[in-house]
């Protein structure tokens, strides 16, 4: 198995702080799990936001360079309507126009939780790049707390697991359990 590679990329995010509430998380709760980066650091760069693309996608500057980031593991409802978000709304038998709304929940989550951000880790799994050329990678803010896992312990992403990229499959499987049992983020009544 390939050693996973960790990249510290300090980010200036420019974002405007979209009220969608503080987050859900609480380390107390069961759901939650505790989860540290064990991999070296390898690289240092600078890092602008450029955008948030929706639930799992953002896309970060490096040095004047835009680049895809697919947060590994979840999958977010759609924000815009497409096959993939009829496909949603038809297995979770909500309408087209509720997986939207989820989906644009979840992008705002996103947003509010990179706005009060200045650095992160980026690790990767076995694969570096989706086959559409975004980078995949788990995004951490400190040796303790992972984007990837926040989404989706929060309640704002289904868990997507393709192999061979499945390093923390079954935390974020355990996290979306939970949370859509207790009503969290999109699942909330």
């Amino acid at each position: 198995m390939a050693h996973a590679k960790t990249y510290f990329i300090p980010l200036f995010s420019m974002l405007i702080m979209i009220g969608c509430g503080e987050s859900a998380r609480d380390n107390s709760k069961s759901h939650y799990p505790k989860l540290s980066i064990h991999t070296e650091v390898l690289d240092k760069a600078d890092a602008v936001q450029a955008k948030i693309v929706d639930g799992d996608t953002i896309k970060l500057e490096f040095d004047g360079i835009q680049k895809s980031i697919r947060l590994i593991g979840i999958d977010s409802f759609e924000t815009h309507s497409s096959q993939k978000a009829k496909a949603q709304a038809y297995d979770y038998g909500i309408t087209l126009e509720e997986v939207i709304s989820r989906g644009k929940r979840a992008k705002t989550y996103i947003k509010e939780k990179l706005s009060k951000r200045v650095k992160f880790y980026m690790e990767y799994d076995e694969d570096f790049l989706d086959r559409y050329d975004r980078t995949l990678g788990y995004v951490w803010f400190s040796d303790d707390e992972m984007l990837n896992l926040d989404i989706i312990c929060d309640g704002y992403a289904l868990p997507l697991t393709i192999k061979p990229n499945d390093k923390y499959a079954e935390s974020f499987l355990e996290c979306y359990e939970a949370a859509k049992k207790d009503g969290l983020g999109v699942w909330a009544k």
